[in-house]
């Protein structure tokens, strides 16, 4: 696999430039003359993902706008892409590459082809494709994709009879693919996994959920449940419970309902982390809540309001373990604000 990394500097075209946020590079050509997409568009795929024959389709509009992010064993290729034919033929096959593609469709129909297998991918599918054989892509607007490439090994060996997988339909209601969808939301923040220790374990995290998608091996998919299923369902969950924290009520039952578990599994999540959910859920809100103590848009709100804004529904609870965590009362964050802003002026 091509590492993106090398080429940071690559720019054939100003519409190709740096994407702080993910760490990769984006190629947009909503600005590039009609006749000129194809071939920067090809250009841009040789360097950086693969070589791939372009054709314009004639009755669609050719739109490009993708990042490609690199990890140790994984690339990202996202964004917006229709209008096009792309190719992967016998002769472009001596460039030795044997790596995998599992393409998520994530809007307008995606014709995927290779082996003389074809489908569709509605909106929200995905399918496992490899660069060793001949494939084509055609995508109808809107277009927008997701396509996780990585090697052949050590992925092969996690999926029963992976060549028969080649152009199978994964449905967008299969477990595993709901959770890789929320997982690669981590491996695009490149913030988040800037150590390459945490890079290598998101990427082996990625490859479990896709074995469990595609059907790993007995062994394989046991300890995927222990690794990166795992990892992907505390990371739903946490999300889940961001999402919520300002409601009095949340629970774990309610959390083990929308996610499809037992409240002592998600229970067995957190105390693996070595806490439990409700002193998760505490830190979350405390934390928040000092967030908003903090802020000068927030200045004239009362502490009773700022607490329930944070789901705490004791306002003496409140106080107790806001002093607990913090070691001074809630208006002591209110009185250091002003101290704070002096400073930053002298």
């Amino acid at each position: 696999m091509r590492d993106l990394t090398d080429h940071g500097s690559y720019s054939p075209a100003p519409m190709i430039e740096q994407a702080p946020a993910s760490g990769g590079i984006r190629l947009s050509l909503d600005d590039a003359p009609e006749r000129e997409r194809a071939g920067r568009y090809r250009e841009f795929l040789g360097r950086s993902v693969m070589r791939l024959d372009v054709e314009p389709l004639r009755d669609t509009p050719f739109e490009v706008d993708i990042t490609v992010q690199a990890l140790p064993g994984l690339q990202l290729f996202s964004g917006r892409l229709h209008g096009s034919r792309n190719q992967r033929t016998r002769e472009m096959l001596a460039d030795g590459k044997d790596d995998f593609s599992l393409m998520v469709n994530l809007g307008g129909p995606y014709l995927v082809s290779q082996g003389g297998r074809e489908l569709t991918l509605a909106d929200g599918e995905a399918t496992l494709v490899t660069s060793a054989e001949p494939c084509s892509f055609t995508h109808h607007p809107p277009g927008g994709v997701l396509a996780l490439l990585f090697p052949r090994q050590p992925f092969a060996a996690l999926v029963a009879g992976v060549e028969d997988c080649y152009v199978r339909r994964i449905p967008s209601h299969t477990p595993a693919l709901k959770l890789l969808m929320d997982y690669v939301a981590i491996a695009r923040d490149q913030h988040a996994i800037a150590s390459p220790e945490l890079q290598h374990l998101v990427v082996r995290h990625v490859h479990d959920l896709m074995a469990v998608a595609l059907g790993a091996t007995r062994e394989a998919a046991e300890v995927a449940q222990g690794r990166g299923v795992r990892a992907a369902r505390l990371h739903a969950i946490k999300a889940d419970i961001a999402g919520h924290l300002a409601e009095v009520d949340l629970s774990v039952a309610a959390l083990a309902l929308r996610h499809g578990c037992t409240p002592r599994f998600v229970q067995r999540l957190f105390e693996a982390e070595g806490t439990t959910f409700t002193e998760y859920v505490l830190a979350q809100r405390l934390a928040l809540a000092h967030r908003m103590l903090s802020d000068p848009r927030r200045s004239g709100d009362k502490i009773a309001t700022i607490a329930y804004d944070a789901g705490f529904g004791d306002l003496s609870y409140f106080n107790r373990a806001f002093r607990r965590r913090f070691g001074g009362a809630p208006s002591d964050v209110r009185t250091s604000q002003p101290q704070q802003a002096s400073r930053r002026l002298m």
